[in-house]
């Protein structure tokens, strides 16, 4: 049975007229559609599982090799603190080894001779040290493991050795398990409203501007390393070019093979460019004011009503609005007047449907 067409996600809103109808199942319904053609090399490589978004992360080289120092430092530590209880605490399970293989040594515990409490007693302090060191290897080593030397995807060092730091550079998230419940995406229900609501939170542009690509890693989005190294060597070898990769949301569907979901945030066009621009005029008008706070304020709003059940329509973009112009009047920001000053509220990601 043709999926139905009518399947839309209300938090996007389609950017062309483009549109599939019963009698052309080749083509996916929108708001899905078919990728570029060049990146078919790209997607061979990708996993038919996981939904991916590609973007173009334009913070300074300077700023993203500061960043990149905080785990590198952090994971350094990590691994000598490791190797220092090492260290420490070898002696003593070699000494319970030799023990057991029936040599005697200071950790034989003569249960003879002993008082069960004290035998009790020191049961229950191995037992403790067994679970200390059972945490740290189970919840703190895969930290600097990952980080050096992880193979699953890649690992941060190996990214970071094959790519340098770059002016511009090509982020890939990759979906983790909440993937897994999303079923037929084509067809409307509970799989694709938690694709859309997902898929919208991460390519939020407001969001996304705040953040560098290594910051964007979260409980629904891991980072691809090790597509993120081949895309640079294909833009690099010039199979494909960075503007290919503007946002852009890819999956898998066995009806249709690869998609990408056609919206406004992730038009990765002209849109995509004002959109940046505004969110870049209405940070600095508030930090010329002396009011920051408010930009952060504001996105957290925006963020929260837009993730609410039923979509970020018209209607909810403009309860949005009231809410918003009390927050910036209970700090004394003329709301109106605001957005008169940077030009309207035209080209704002997330509401364009603001009267």
């Amino acid at each position: 049975m043709p999926p139905k067409t009518k399947s839309k996600a209300r938090a996007f809103r389609s950017s062309s007229a483009t549109k599939a109808t019963r009698d052309s199942p080749i083509e996916p319904p929108a708001p899905f559609k078919r990728p570029s053609p060049k990146l078919q090399p790209f997607l061979d490589r990708l996993s038919k599982f996981h939904v991916y978004i590609t973007h173009i992360d334009n913070k300074p080289r300077d700023f993203k090799f500061k960043i990149f120092l905080v785990p590198v430092f952090l994971n350094i530590a990590i691994v000598a603190a490791l190797i220092w209880r090492i260290s420490i605490i070898a002696p003593f399970y070699m000494k319970i080894c030799f023990s057991l293989m029936g040599k005697y040594n200071e950790m034989t515990i003569n249960t003879a001779q002993t008082p069960i409490n004290d035998v009790g007693k020191e049961i229950l302090r191995r037992a403790l040290v067994f679970m200390i060191d059972l945490m740290l290897y189970m919840f703190i080593w895969p930290w600097p493991r990952d980080f050096f030397a992880g193979t699953k995807i890649g690992n941060p060092t190996a990214w970071r050795v094959g790519v340098g730091f770059r002016d511009k550079e090509i982020i890939v998230r990759r979906s983790r398990r909440w993937v897994e419940g999303i079923g037929n995406v084509v067809e409307e229900g509970h799989g694709q409203q938690l694709l859309f609501s997902n898929v919208d939170k991460a390519i939020d542009p407001a969001w996304m501007h705040e953040k560098t690509g290594y910051l964007m890693l979260n409980k629904e989005w891991d980072l691809d390393w090790r597509m993120m190294i081949k895309a640079t060597n294909m833009i690099d070898k010039e199979k494909l070019s960075l503007d290919d990769f503007r946002t852009t949301v890819l999956l898998y569907n066995a009806e249709f093979g690869w998609m990408s979901i056609e919206s406004v945030a992730a038009g990765g066009s002209a849109k995509e460019e004002e959109g940046r621009k505004k969110i870049i005029a209405f940070k600095e008008e508030l930090t010329a004011m002396g009011k920051e706070n408010l930009f952060f304020r504001w996105i957290e709003l925006v963020q929260y009503e837009s993730s609410l059940p039923g979509g970020f329509g018209p209607e909810q973009q403009k309860k949005t609005m009231v809410k918003a112009k009390e927050l910036f009047e209970a700090q004394g920001v003329d709301f109106d007047k605001f957005w008169a000053k940077i030009g309207g509220m035209g080209g704002m990601p997330g509401m364009d449907e603001v009267d």
